[in-house]
Order: C-alpha cells, then sequence, then structure tokens
C-alpha cells in the first residue's frame, strides 16, 4: 500500500463543514501592480473546524484518541491508554529541544511524535505498525480538526490563475496538508497544479512554523528568481500575527481573510498585532479579484 493510502482519511472521514459569518465588514481597495497571489490553507482555502492544524480547541481530545487507536486494533496492543497529555507533552518537548535563536517558531514532525509516543507505550515497529501510526495521526486530525473546501475558492483561485497571477501556498502543515491541497477542486488546471511548487512552502517540511521568518524568506528568495519584489506580491490569510504580520516583515502586500468566525483571529492581545492594518480585508476569496491588477 501506498503512503497517500495511508493519508486518505484525511478526506473519507469527512463531511460538509461551512463557515461562519464573522460580522467584519471588509475593506475592499485596488492594489496594482501585483505579480503573485499566495495562500494560506487552513481557514483560508479549507473551513478549519478549529482554525488551523493540529490545533483543537474545542473536543474532548483523549476521546479521539482512543477512537482512532480502536479503529485500528492499536489499543491492544500498547501499554496503557494514550491521552491528549501525552500527545502535548511529546508536542511540547519536541519543539522545545529545537527552539533556539536561529528557530523560533519550531515545527514538529507529527508521524514523528506519534512515533515516539507509541514506542513509549511499547508498540513495536514493523512496516505494517509505521503504516498505523500514519494512518493513527491521519484519523485524529480528520476527527479532531475536520475540513471542507472553502465556498466560492475555486472559482476565485482559476480566474486569478487565468488572469496570468503567479500562485503559491505558504501554511503550517502536516504530511497530510498537501493531500487536502491536491484533493480541491481548483488546486488543478488541465491536469496541473494551478499553484507553482517554487512559490509553496509547508512548516513540516522545513521544521519551522510561521509567525518565524523562514517560511517567508524562502518565499522571499523564490519571488525574486521570478524576478518578482515581495511588495509585488499579496499573501492571503486569516491570522493578523501568523499571517499579516509574518508577511509584512518581508514587504508584501496582504489581505485579512475573515469569512469564518472559528478561523478569523485578530491577535489584539499581542503588541505586534496592536497597530497592524492589513492592506485588504476580505469575507470571500472572490473579492481579491475585485481589488488586484497585475502589474
Amino acid at each position: 500500500m501506498k503512503a497517500e493510502e495511508w493519508l486518505k482519511p484525511i478526506l473519507t472521514e469527512r463531511s460538509p463543514l461551512y463557515p461562519v459569518p464573522t460580522g467584519i465588514e471588509p475593506r475592499l481597495d485596488q492594489i496594482a501592480g501585483i505579480k503573485a497571489v499566495i495562500f494560506d490553507v487552513y481557514g483560508t482555502l479549507v473551513v478549519s473546524g478549529s482554525g488551523d492544524v493540529g490545533s483543537i480547541d474545542h473536543t474532548d481530545r483523549s476521546s479521539v484518541i482512543r477512537r482512532a487507536c480502536d479503529r485500528l486494533n492499536i489499543s491492544e496492543s500498547v501499554d496503557g491508554p494514550i491521552s491528549w497529555q501525552d500527545l502535548r507533552s511529546a508536542i511540547d518537548q519536541m519543539n522545545a529541544e529545537r527552539k533556539s535563536s536561529n528557530c523560533v517558531s519550531p515545527e514538529i514532525d507529527v508521524i514523528s511524535v506519534w512515533r515516539e509516543l507509541l514506542d513509549q507505550k511499547g508498540l513495536q515497529f514493523s512496516t505494517p505498525a509505521i503504516s498505523q501510526v500514519v494512518r493513527l495521526a491521519t484519523y485524529f486530525e480528520a476527527w479532531a480538526n475536520p475540513t471542507w473546501p472553502m465556498p466560492a475558492a475555486c472559482d476565485a483561485v482559476h480566474q486569478l490563475s487565468s488572469r496570468g497571477f503567479c500562485l503559491g501556498i505558504v501554511s503550517n502543515a502536516q504530511i497530510f496538508t498537501n493531500l487536502l491541497v491536491e484533493d480541491l477542486e481548483f488546486s488543478k488546471k488541465n491536469g496541473t497544479s494551478v499553484f507553482q511548487s517554487d512559490l509553496s512552502f509547508f512548516s513540516n517540511r522545513f521544521r519551522h512554523s510561521k509567525p518565524g521568518p523562514r517560511l517567508f524568506d524562502a518565499l522571499s528568495n523564490a519571488l525574486r528568481r521570478r524576478n518578482i519584489l515581495p511588495q509585488e506580491a499579496v499573501y492571503v490569510g486569516n491570522d493578523m500575527l501568523n499571517d499579516v504580520w509574518a508577511a509584512k516583515q518581508i514587504g508584501m502586500k496582504t489581505a485579512w481573510f475573515v469569512g469564518d468566525r472559528r478561523s478569523a483571529r485578530e491577535r489584539s492581545d499581542d503588541s505586534r498585532c496592536a497597530k497592524l492594518s492589513p492592506d485588504l480585508v476580505i469575507t470571500s476569496l472572490p473579492q481579491l479579484l475585485e481589488c488586484l491588477t497585475l502589474k
């Protein structure tokens, strides 16, 4: 079985999920001279039940873990139940070990976390067991943080691509995130992704997350290789700190997406966002078409 099959629960275990209006008024201005539009994933391109990858605020986390273990018959192979606190402690420890002046916002590899945790619980690893670890992590994420394509995103992204904008992604992510992106019907155009691979950066591959600078520095370098200045690109995301503030550090234009109350994060308690103002405030992705013009 291919690894992609182990990740399929991220798609098969979901059902329609719709955004909840925020009540925030859009602010739509004209921005000329734009060559590239870069997107966040969770809470922007897809509706996210928790607003971000790996973040679950309103779920009985331990019961979700037990349900996933039972589904895969792992409960009988480990020494004692696995709790949310076990998983949270493993994540915190792995992040603490990597945090430094060169890695201010470390990112875990969630499969490594689960594997280490299950190893501590006595699960012996072989190829089938490794597949179980991947499937366990995926079932947990699918149930704890359900997702669904953001309404109207398909048409907006296709039209942006058709108008000549370069498209990319910068997102906090894990191994199953790319499958979500690939599954989105707007990710394909004539069999080819509308998102340029050289302009797409996922935190789990770099082991650095937003709002740390690593992903956006990599994006800045990639834009310059295409002769695109950061101020000729717009970053679209739902989080004022992770998305708007972080993108502005390299000089990008920004669009704060406030289409879903679950994921629209103002971050007013963070000093970095106290006087921060995005260039656009949008409540649906097609509004980008009204605001952006090519150079």
